[in-house]
């Protein structure tokens, strides 16, 4: 190989080295705007970026819903939103590839919640049973009880097609002396069975009631928004 050759490709990698070099120091100015589903700035929305496990940045939108952070170019980023109004708001971020000073102009669209909202609908019971199948239900709603301390919700449970078999409780009707013993129905044991299953995993009784609804299949079980707060 000739000195020409041999002096040329190590000018090369002098200069790939010293860009790497120069790009590890660089930062770029993220220059953020979170939004609803109608486009509508959000404020007071608390904004944080990890990379891994390591948080590179917090910021809070202004009443226009803008926000500012520095970022390491040729990263990925899980930014996460929170507010009152808000629940497991999070996004991907990828900062560009750059070895020199930047700024990135980003819109984050987001789903609030309110009043009245549904938050999800489950299917939960097989047809005509008590037995409650495994589902997020039984930790989305502890969590975001937890998240949102002033959340208060209605779960509205579907009594469904009965599967033409008496359960004990109803072949029970009648106690000592003649006396009648309510009849649990389908829709009670259900309830008793989603309350309980919430009271084990910490979610606060006090925070959620119940209501007999007839809902679509597959199904039976809706979660329902009754107070939130929006001091934000």
């Amino acid at each position: 190989m000739s000195n020409i050759m041999i002096n040329a490709m190590m000018l090369i990698c002098t200069f790939i080295l010293s860009e790497r070099i120069t790009a590890q120091g660089v930062t770029f100015l993220i220059k953020g705007k979170v939004v609803d589903e109608e486009k509508k700035a959000l404020q007071g929305v608390q904004v944080i970026a990890k990379d891994g496990d390591e948080i590179s940045g917090k910021s809070k939108t202004t009443a226009s819903g803008e926000f500012t952070m520095t970022l390491k170019p040729g990263r990925y980023y899980s930014m996460s939103f929170e507010r009152n109004d808000l629940f497991m708001a999070r996004q991907d971020f990828r900062v560009p590839d750059g070895t020199s000073y930047q700024e990135i102009s980003q819109d984050f669209q987001l789903r609030t919640f309110a009043k009245g909202d549904t938050i999800q609908q489950f299917p939960l019971f097989p047809a005509g049973q008590a037995n409650a199948m495994p589902s997020p239900l039984f930790t989305m709603i502890p969590e975001m009880l937890k998240k949102m301390p002033h959340l208060k919700i209605k779960v509205l449970v579907s009594e469904g097609k009965g599967s033409g078999k008496k359960t004990k409780a109803e072949k029970k009707t009648k106690g000592k002396k003649g006396s009648s013993t309510p009849v649990q129905t389908l829709y009670d044991l259900r309830v008793e069975e989603i309350r309980s299953k919430l009271l084990i995993v910490g979610a606060p009784e006090a925070r959620f009631t119940f209501e007999k609804a007839s809902l679509k299949p597959p199904f039976d079980v809706s979660v329902i928004i009754t107070t939130l707060a929006s001091d934000f």
